[in-house]
């Protein structure tokens, strides 16, 4: 080795250079000829890469920051060995992450990149990232433009993520990700999960009082299939501490205030006349809707001694453009029926609720709690209203008198153990509720602005003695404990639960001509267990008509069936235990994860199909960060979800994300492979909605991957990366992308 007077440049011969600290490495470079600059770049030419010793790579030159900790310089590019020699004409090259980063101060960085895809899209983006300790703030902005070269088309996505404290009592909170097209993030997006995704945002101020607290916020949701907006701002929420007025009387006010929206919303076809000459005599024209609705809420709860009074007053107004159609009774027209068609209606809602909880009694055995509440004349409606039907001014009801009680005792059954099990307990919880509150007449003015059609049966009257009933149950097991111990608890596990909903019966309603006391249309249950961790939740409809008339048949339809479990060895292991076929007893830790090393760089690296960014963010696959940690346990979670009515039964089978299956598997079939995998089956149109397979290798210092995606909007990604793990920038990359054409 030698070096200049100046000690700035140190020229080295035959050198090997490495990161790997034992004796013998698993990999180095040789390189011919090095040379150092002012202790802050390395340049070394002709160089090959071995692997032990055998020879691997050999480049012309490489060049290298030798500099330590965070510092600006230019970003690694990304592209791989088929965007320099494309495997057929029609291969459309990428290159990604061409940019530069700049290291601003120890508290703020920038970073600048382009990417390009031939034929299909070119993006800048620019993202910085800020974080002051002393003053308790931290966060990240990015910006991304996005323009296809096939059409004529851009996005614009900005993304910011903030926090800060201004002191122990105030923080502020925000994630913004907008964009304004979401068509574009669509038609290039690889990922399966953002093709069908929405993007949110969400902000909040929160203040804490000595005499309560205060929180201001809003949330926006976008989503990128439909370009549809909702957003609520904003939200305000008020709970001022409780009032004690000696020992005896507690006040418990609190207030909210929310304005949510909904933007571009699709409201169905309207037929017009096709245009002059066309081959088309009737088209259809999409129709999109907005709307507004804003709530204030004001609860004043009041304690004294054991009684407690509930009081609330809530005001909703609601205004759409949505067109809608009402059959109006008439008895000046043909048919005694008009139509009504609003390009435009609104709704204001003034209710006040009160009502009294008697001290309860038997609160050991049959938890009985009696009540007393003053409520509306029908319950279809609130208490003051004005729509377009009553000319925009406020029409009320009457109040009436209403007796409560609810009840909820438990009942248990002992059962003689089997195996491992020493006793089994099953206890049942009837949940039954019973209202009474006599007929009220309601006002002829107040009806037709609530029901102007008469579809709502209890929209003049309604009497109320009605009953309901809930029941839930569960089955518990007392396991014997290990041979030899007598001092610990035994251990109870839950072998099912099943959680029923109410179903109610109103015995005035009975009385009524040509109906029935029946008031409950659906009936849910919900099941789930310890021993297999799942839930499976299902729900019928019960009613073949419309339910509370005379006409309404009795005929349960399964409408809707969701579940989901997973799967690993704890679980095998749980399940043969208890039937006896292991011994219970301790079990060895899993496996070290023998893939794990420093994070990417600001250059990116590591495995990712074509290094697209989410906002300006390199993007992870659905498995998050680490998903080819090696030695990882087999788990699968299988989800099933299943929806439709009684007027789409003959066609279900041909309807798109009525039945769906997801499912999600990760597994380590050696000690150095790691597998994941998840997808989901669309039983509709009987194809797989989308697909991403990940296979990870540990090569000890490098690691290995291999990721197969297909997303819901038809494109497909393959990618293969080997990196090593203590500079990501060396690495391989291959990348094949296929875009589906609208």
């Amino acid at each position: 080795m030698t070096a200049d007077s100046g000690s700035k440049r140190v020229y080295g011969r035959r050198a090997e250079f490495t990161s790997d600290q034992q004796p013998v490495p698993d990999y180095h470079f040789s390189a011919g000829q090095v040379k150092w600059l002012n202790k802050t770049t390395m340049v070394a030419r002709p160089v090959v890469l071995y692997v032990r010793d055998v020879p691997i790579m050999w480049l012309p030159f490489i060049f290298q920051d030798i500099r330590s900790g965070r510092h600006s310089g230019i970003l690694v590019p990304r592209f791989g060995l088929n965007d320099l020699v494309r495997p057929t004409r029609r291969y459309q090259r990428h290159f990604t992450d061409f940019g530069y980063y700049f290291a601003i101060n120890d508290y703020l960085d920038l970073r600048v990149s382009a990417d390009w895809f031939a034929g299909r899209s070119v993006s800048f983006g620019a993202e910085t990232q800020y974080k002051w300790l002393d003053r308790f703030v931290q966060g990240r902005l990015s910006y991304l433009r996005t323009s296809e070269l096939d059409r004529n088309a851009q996005s614009t996505r900005i993304s910011w993520f903030h926090n800060q404290s201004f002191d122990a009592r105030t923080t502020f909170n925000a994630s913004v990700d907008y964009a304004t097209s979401g068509a574009v993030i669509s038609r290039n997006s690889l990922d399966p999960f953002q093709a069908t995704a929405r993007l949110g945002s969400r902000a909040s101020f929160n203040k804490r009082f000595s005499w309560g607290s205060l929180s201001v916020g809003g949330s926006r949701s976008q989503e990128i299939s439909s370009q549809q907006v909702s957003q609520s701002f904003p939200e305000v929420r008020l709970a001022p501490a409780a009032v004690n007025i000696g020992t005896f009387i507690t006040w418990s006010p609190g207030f909210s205030f929310t304005n949510a929206q909904n933007f571009h919303t699709a409201a169905g076809n309207l037929l017009v006349a096709g245009l002059p000459g066309g081959t088309l005599a009737v088209d259809t024209l999409p129709l999109f809707a907005d709307d507004r609705s804003t709530s204030i809420s004001i609860q004043t709860p009041l304690r004294i001694g054991r009684w407690n009074w509930g009081n609330g007053l809530s005001i909703n107004d609601v205004v759409t453009n949505r067109r809608q159609e009402f059959l109006i009774r008439d008895s000046t027209v043909a048919g005694g029926v008009r139509r009504a068609t609003y390009a435009r209606t609104f709704r204001t809602d003034v209710d006040w609720q009160t009502s009294i909880n008697l001290p309860s009694l038997l609160s050991g055995t049959w938890k009985l709690q009696p009540g007393i509440a003053i409520l509306n004349s029908t319950g279809a409606g609130p208490f003051m209203l004005r729509n377009q039907f009553s000319g925009g001014e406020f029409v009320q009801q009457g109040k009436r008198l209403a007796f409560t009680a609810s009840m909820s005792p438990t009942f248990f059954g002992f059962f003689p153990g089997v195996g491992p099990v020493t006793r089994i307990r099953h206890s049942i919880s009837p949940i039954i509720n019973y209202q009474y509150a006599p007929g009220a007449k309601v006002p002829d003015a107040y009806s037709r602005a609530l029901d102007p059609s008469d579809t709502t049966l209890n929209a003049r009257s309604d009497p109320q003695q009605t009953i309901s009933l809930g029941l839930s149950q569960n089955f518990e097991a007392k396991l014997k404990p290990p041979a030899g111990d007598t001092t610990s608890e035994p251990r109870k596990i839950k072998l099912l639960a099943i959680n029923t909903s109410s179903i109610a019966y109103n015995f005035e309603q009975a009385k009524m001509a040509r109906r029935t006391g029946w008031q409950t249309g659906t009936l849910s249950n919900t099941f789930s267990s310890d021993l297999l961790p799942f839930q499976l939740s299902i729900t019928h409809d019960l009613w073949k008509g419309r339910v509370g008339t005379d006409s309404a048949k009795f005929d349960p339809f399964l409408t809707s069936v969701s579940t989901g479990f997973t799967i690993t060895p704890a679980t095998l292991r749980g399940v043969a235990g208890l039937l006896g076929l292991v011994s219970r007893g301790p079990h060895a830790a899993p496996a070290a994860d023998t893939m794990g090393g420093p994070s990417p760089g600001p250059g990116g690296g590591g495995p990712g199909i074509g290094g697209q960014r989410m906002g300006g963010f390199q993007q992870q696959g659905p498995f998050g960060a680490g998903a080819g940690g090696g030695g990882r346990a087999f788990s699968l979670l299988v989800n099933y979800t299943s929806n439709h009515s009684r007027a789409d039964t003959a066609r279900v089978g041909h309807q798109p994300g009525k039945q769906m299956v997801t499912l999600s598997m990760n597994f380590s079939p050696t000690a150095h492979w790691t597998a994941s995998w998840h997808s989901a089956f669309d039983f509709g149109t009987r194809q797989f909605a989308d697909h991403y397979l990940s296979f990870q290798r540990d090569l000890h210092r490098w690691r290995a991957s291999f990721v197969f995606v297909k997303s819901a909007n038809g494109n497909f990604a393959f990618s293969f990366n080997i990196a090593l793990i203590d500079q990501s920038d060396i690495k391989f990359d291959y990348d094949q992308h296929t875009f589906a054409r609208p």
